[in-house]
């Protein structure tokens, strides 16, 4: 089949784009300009120019829609946040694809309604606090803890706080003001001890066809996973059916969570979206391909588990976590060598965002990255993820139109 997939930059984009080319697909991208993980792909057919997403959304929905017409694709795979301006205006691309209802994606991409859910439901979640206010957020504030914007990610309005200090710096920061002015409300979070887990799951119609799960074995920038070892979880599974049951969830649904000492999974992010589904493909999960049955409508295989203790590594994001921890030349060169000779974390665990053997480009953007923090590791911001953020992010205004016109 021709597939479209509505963005470039990420790594969930990457490994889309490997298990689909490697089920015999043809891949098509759009993106504002070629400097993401797929620039050098051998893998990808077809590129279209669009604006960018994240400030633009509507002006990048009138040029997805000509793409779509350009080469007639026969499905549409939102990777990204780009599936909110098709949820909200589902008839304006002329090509399948699997989107929830905009009611419930709000209820999803907003963090404090997701709060909201998760309570509703009985699903676990740390303590939290919603604040209206500068007042109330530092009534709410002790440390440690988290504090979150409604509209942000992992990597952007996100901010861990350790005291008063830094505290004081978020509290008086532009977006955190512009939150409350616009009347949303800020999250304050408690952190909690266990293991970093994230769930994969795709639902037809708020019925459940498809999940994984997968610990973080090694932590990777700016909380990404370097190194993933797949997971049983029924309770968490179970959790992630009741959710999009209640929401009649169509598509792809992903969530981060902490699994306390007791085995209790508290979620911590919902993503409306699908996010690297390459170790779930290796432990025997095809979540690409029950996202392209439901965008086509078709009936997807049983819901069945995937093989445990499935290892991939991620080196990119290893050698770039370096730079983010300040450590020196000598840690970048040897994190290179143990990825080049598979030593260490990388034995016997697939490299899952850049298969060099299936698309030998894709070492480029290491060989970027480690050639210049070979040189000076703390340029590891320049390849951080808000340089890509506005293609494949929301930003606030954007969502605020969006949710105004609903």
């Amino acid at each position: 089949m021709r597939v479209l997939l509505t963005e470039s930059a990420s790594a969930s984009a990457r490994e889309v784009v490997t298990v689909l080319a490697r089920q015999g697909h043809r891949v098509g991208v759009v993106e504002p300009k070629r400097d993401g993980l797929l620039t050098v792909s051998r893998r990808v057919k077809w590129r279209h120019k669009v604006p960018l997403f994240g400030a633009e959304p509507l002006a990048y929905l009138d040029a997805l829609s000509e793409a779509v017409a350009a080469r007639q694709y026969d499905v549409l795979l939102p990777i990204h946040e780009q599936l909110a301006v098709l949820s909200r205006y589902p008839g304006a691309i002329d090509v399948p694809f699997a989107v929830p209802p905009f009611s419930s994606l709000a209820r999803v991409q907003d963090k404090a309604a997701a709060v909201e859910l998760l309570r509703l439901l009985g699903i676990p979640l740390p303590v939290t606090s919603l604040v209206s206010s500068v007042a109330e957020l530092r009534s709410a504030a002790s440390f440690p803890c988290y504090v979150k914007l409604p509209i942000s990610t992992g990597s952007r309005g996100v901010w861990h706080v350790d005291g008063p200090a830094s505290f004081a710096e978020i509290s008086v920061r532009t977006e955190v003001a512009d939150t409350f002015a616009r009347g949303w409300q800020v999250l304050v979070q408690e952190p909690v001890d266990g293991r970093f887990v994230m769930a994969q799951t795709v639902f037809d119609h708020g019925v459940l066809v498809a999940a994984h799960v997968v610990e973080r074995v090694r932590e990777g920038v700016q909380g990404s996973a370097s190194a993933k070892e797949s997971v049983s979880m029924p309770g968490l599974v179970s959790d992630l059916e009741k959710l999009g049951a209640e929401l009649s969830w169509h598509g792809a649904l992903s969530v981060d969570a902490i699994v306390d000492s007791v085995g209790t999974a508290h979620l911590i992010d919902l993503n409306p979206r699908l996010v690297e589904p390459v170790n779930a493909s290796l432990a025997g999960v095809d979540l690409v391909g029950a996202l392209l049955d439901v965008s086509l409508g078709r009936s997807p295989a049983p819901l069945s588990a995937g093989r445990v203790g499935v290892r991939t590594t991620m080196a990119l994001m290893a050698v770039l976590r370096h730079g983010e921890l300040g450590h020196n030349r000598r840690a970048v060169a040897a994190e290179l060598l143990s990825a080049l000779f598979r030593r260490g974390v990388y034995r016997e665990s697939p490299e899952e965002l850049l298969p060099v053997p299936f698309d030998p480009p894709a070492i480029m953007p290491l060989l970027a990255v480690g050639s210049t923090l070979l040189v000076d590791p703390a340029k590891w911001r320049s390849f951080s993820k808000p340089a890509t953020g506005p293609t494949t992010v929301l930003s606030p205004a954007a969502w605020a139109s969006l949710t105004d016109q609903h």
